[in-house]
């Protein structure tokens, strides 16, 4: 008995389910029926006296019929199982009535009647249909609820292994590339070094508190963007022009951590070469009501297409688009471009459409 309830999971609230579904068809049956001349206790002894060969043909159908022959697509061999499966329990039922049933109930019965009377073997065959259609109907519904939730499900947790991956690749990029200007300032024996080094931490500390996060507040992606700058400005002295435009409210605004850093280090990387003499860099970020405008502007060493590929390519700009599909599909744009001496880009955004990681 307890394998068969756990090899069709009838736990106490499904079966409470199922005396729920039979008790309401009992009910609706002899309202239904007993309504047109009030003979409510005969309609309930009839549906009563005929219910187990409902509930067997019901439930054959719903563990046997629907499972190996309908949900794997072996349509037309349901299709004759559950005509099949109604006609014999048809059969049952008139030969249990014939020989028990009529007998016991009625003590005047004699046998007068046909056992496989035509008319009545088809109304019989007929009433079979209501009850094992909703049933089955119950039964699919609930079958394609769970495998859309399961689907669902499924994307979901696509989508959240796909951002964790993402975020894994952007951080030690960004910790390669700053490391990197750690390296340079010790080869010169710059006395900057020190201060690089505490900046340094500050972001570690970012990333490994922060950067896990869904989403935290726009004040604090811009303080990275700020420490990340003056570490820039240690390392480019003087030959730096870097302007850092800020508008609008950013405390109660949320965005998810690290979006807006890779530009910015893709502006560095490219626009402070050193073969160009004077290197420009230009951030500038707006917020106005749930509206994010971001725009980042570099210099760029001149005639030289081919840094256009490198430009747009780069490990972070791939991934931020990635993470910009995933996180605000169809709400925000994004636009590179260049001329002969500047890139140039321009994000958009709805703050309030972030979805949940």
């Amino acid at each position: 008995m307890l394998n068969i309830l756990k090899k069709y999971h009838l736990t106490p609230v499904r079966i409470s389910w199922h005396v729920l579904f039979w008790t309401a068809f009992v009910g609706a049956h002899t309202l239904f029926y007993g309504y047109a001349d009030g003979s409510y206790a005969e309609e309930f002894a009839f549906v009563i006296r005929y219910l187990p060969f409902k509930m067997l043909i019901t439930y054959f159908t719903l563990y046997i019929t629907i499972p190996n022959f309908l949900l794997t697509k072996k349509y037309i061999k349901a299709f004759f199982v559950f005509v099949i499966s109604i006609a014999v329990g048809t059969l049952v039922q008139q030969t249990s009535e014939y020989f028990i049933l009529a007998p016991i109930l009625n003590p005047n019965w004699t046998e007068t009647h046909y056992l496989f009377y035509p008319s009545k073997i088809f109304r019989t065959f007929l009433g079979m249909y209501p009850v094992v259609i909703i049933a089955a109907f119950i039964k699919l519904a609930k079958h394609w609820y769970e495998k859309d939730r399961q689907t669902q499900e499924l994307k979901q947790q696509k989508l959240e292994a796909e951002l964790n991956f993402l975020k894994s690749q952007i951080h030690p990029h960004f910790l390669f590339n700053t490391l990197n200007n750690l390296y340079a300032l010790t080869l010169k024996k710059s006395d900057d070094a020190p201060e690089v080094v505490m900046k340094l931490s500050e972001l570690l500390s970012f990333m490994l508190y922060e950067g896990s996060a869904t989403a935290i507040s726009l004040e604090k992606e811009l303080k990275l963007i700020e420490n990340y700058i003056e570490l820039e400005k240690i390392r480019y002295d003087e030959r730096l022009d870097i302007q850092f435009k800020r508008q609008g409210e950013f405390k109660s605004k949320q965005i998810p951590p690290m979006l807006l850093m890779p530009f910015v280090e893709n502006a560095f990387k490219h626009g402070a070469s050193n073969e160009i003499e004077e290197t420009e860099i230009h951030i500038e970020i707006k917020v106005q009501e749930n509206t994010l405008d971001f725009s980042v502007e570099n210099s760029k060493v001149e005639n030289e297409p081919s840094e256009r590929y490198g430009y747009q390519k780069g490990v972070g700009l791939i991934n931020v688009r990635r993470r910009l599909e995933l996180l605000y599909n169809g709400y925000y744009t994004l636009d590179i471009h260049e001329n002969e001496t500047h890139y140039h880009i321009s994000l958009n955004l709805k703050l309030d459409k972030l979805r949940q990681e």
